[in-house]
């Protein structure tokens, strides 16, 4: 079974986020901010990172900089509402696989997971 890391701090796309992966078969641990997830990436192990980029505390961009420090390969997806030029440039150079815009095609998304897990 495929682990899956979700960042987000807004509990309603959480909550449906969650559902719509774990509908799919895939195993879904939630954590509030960058801060928090990287605690959890240091003491777990996961086939995936679904992050936003505006989080309290610990934002997507800075904790991309720290998965990056700890695991050069782990694929990260970003979910975000806020796509300026500025943001996608630094997530693409941090390694980022894709970047979707919040409300993202749920197809897409799932097929997103899909080719980069299977």
């Amino acid at each position: 079974m495929f682990k899956i890391l979700l960042v987000e701090d807004d509990k309603f796309a959480t909550r449906g986020i969650i559902n719509l992966l774990e509908s799919e078969g895939y195993f879904v641990e939630h954590a509030v901010n960058g801060k928090v997830a990287f605690e959890m990436l240091k003491e777990n192990a996961y086939h995936l990172v679904i992050t936003d980029i505006m989080m309290p505390e610990l934002d997507g961009i800075k904790f991309l900089h720290r998965i990056r420090a700890i695991d050069i390969n782990l694929p990260v997806i970003v979910v975000t509402a806020y796509d300026t030029t500025e943001n996608m440039m630094a997530v693409y150079e941090l390694g980022a696989i894709e970047i979707l815009e919040k409300p993202f095609d749920i197809d897409v998304f799932l097929q997103l997971i899909k080719d980069i897990l299977e």
